[in-house]
């Protein structure tokens, strides 16, 4: 059996139950049972736990788009859907490196022997830059070809209306 089977324990006051908790290892679920906002937002910031259920005991579990898992002793890292393939997946970086003319040109900074100019550039590479594509650039771009789309096919439809075709005069 993975814990206690009923683990209810009196205590005097919201605070007392928290000194209780941070007392021992983090638990999987912190179960809170209260219609009281204030006293949730005091058991959010005030315990860490693998997850924190209000008001019930076994919806979180079926909620797949919420993580899963322990912390510390309870567990480590976050399971359920999604989160299980990426917490047991391994991201793998692949980097080609073209070795063309050009490539190579641009890249003769990294070579001996190194001037001060070359200094300047390597280390231009290494400062982390900006991303200059904002996040909602895909659907923007959707939108402008939805846009030339509708232009295209109004201009398709009036030609076809005037009983003209684009190679006759």
């Amino acid at each position: 059996i993975f814990g206690p089977i009923l683990p209810i324990i009196t205590v005097n006051s919201p605070e007392e139950a928290i000194e209780f908790i941070n007392k021992r290892e983090k638990p999987l679920t912190l179960y809170l049972f209260s219609t009281n906002k204030r006293l949730l937002k005091l058991f959010e910031k005030s315990t860490s736990s693998g997850s924190l259920c209000v008001n019930d005991t076994m919806v979180h579990l079926s909620v797949d788009t919420l993580p899963f898992g322990g912390v510390g002793m309870s567990g480590m890292g976050k399971y359920q859907g999604k989160f299980s393939f990426d917490i047991f997946s391994h991201k793998r970086s692949v980097l080609v490196r073209s070795l063309n003319v050009l490539g190579e040109y641009l890249g003769k900074a990294r070579y001996p022997p190194y001037s001060e100019t070359k200094t300047k550039i390597l280390k231009a590479f290494l400062v982390k830059r900006p991303n200059f594509i904002p996040p909602f650039l895909p659907q923007i771009l959707i939108f402008l070809l939805g846009m030339l789309t509708a232009f295209i096919l109004k201009e398709i439809l009036k030609l076809s209306s005037n009983g003209s075709h684009p190679n006759t005069l």
